[in-house]
Parts: structure tokens; C-alpha cells; sequence
């Protein structure tokens, strides 16, 4: 496996698959940044067509550690808004400023799986940045796509 960086593929909607193999996949993109750690040095998340893996799922970084979210949903975020430069695996050496949500709360079947009294997760600051980044990655949008709708007001 190796960062795919062809825009055709990047660009297309990923749908979900049942949580065993999403767990499987899931499984594989870890694997992928332990034995590739430069890639994982410089990482704080990855979507599975990153790896031209099938599914919605997506790891984040969470200090010492890679949380695994399956099927995730955007369900709420705040108004309050910012902007940073954000930089991608798939497009190397570019680096774009993005408008994001400053706090999201997504669901997924990780989360459900875990406890299904709680079926969401909460994220803010540059957490949420990075899970609203993935998702992206999910829905087809590349950094450099939403960077040129957000400035022609598309989005």
C-alpha cells in the first residue's frame, strides 16, 4: 500500500461497508503507519481512500495512539468558525487555508459499538479540524477543492 495521490480517485464518494470489514480495514491503515513511520510522524489523520482502501473509515490521531471511527456522520457543529492552513498526504508540498467549524459532534459505529448509550463523539479546536479534514476525504472533496469553492462561494 502506498498514499494515493491521483485526483480521479480521491475525488469519488466513498460508501459504507458492514463494521467487521470496516474494523478489518481500519486494522490495515494502522498497520500501514507502524511500518511506515515517517508517514505516521507526520500524520494527525487518515482516510481509508488515502490508501485506496474501500469503506468509511478514517484514524485520528489522539496523542500516543490511532482512534478508529467507522462510518462517521457529521451530525452538528458551531457557528464559530476558523481559518488555518491545512496540508494533506495526498497532495504533497501544498498547503491550503481552510475555513472550519470550530467544534463537531459526528456519530459512528466504532462509538456504537463502544457504548450505545453514547453514539456520538465531540471534537473541538484542532481536533474537529482534522475529523471535518477525513471526512472530506470520505465524501470525495479534496483540501484544494474545498479551498477553491469556499473562496468562489460555493459552499
Amino acid at each position: 500500500m502506498r498514499i494515493v495521490t491521483n485526483i480521479k480517485s480521491l475525488s469519488i464518494k466513498c460508501l459504507p461497508l458492514p463494521y467487521k470489514e470496516s474494523k478489518a480495514i481500519a486494522n490495515k491503515m494502522i498497520l500501514f503507519l507502524l511500518s511506515h513511520k515517517n508517514i505516521a510522524k507526520h500524520s494527525v489523520g487518515l482516510a481509508c481512500n488515502q490508501l485506496g482502501l474501500d469503506g468509511r473509515v478514517i484514524i485520528i490521531r489522539n496523542k500516543n495512539r490511532w482512534d478508529i471511527y467507522i462510518n462517521p456522520i457529521l451530525c452538528k457543529s458551531s457557528d464559530e468558525k476558523s481559518t488555518l492552513d491545512e496540508e494533506c498526504l495526498s497532495l504533497p508540498h501544498e498547503s491550503f487555508p481552510i475555513e472550519r467549524n470550530l467544534k463537531v459532534r459526528i456519530v459512528d459505529d466504532m462509538q456504537r459499538a463502544r457504548d450505545p448509550e453514547k453514539d456520538f463523539t465531540d471534537f473541538e479546536g484542532f481536533q474537529a479540524r482534522v475529523i471535518q479534514h477525513e471526512i472530506d476525504h470520505l465524501d470525495g472533496i479534496l483540501v484544494s477543492e474545498r479551498y477553491y469553492k469556499q473562496n468562489s462561494k460555493e459552499i
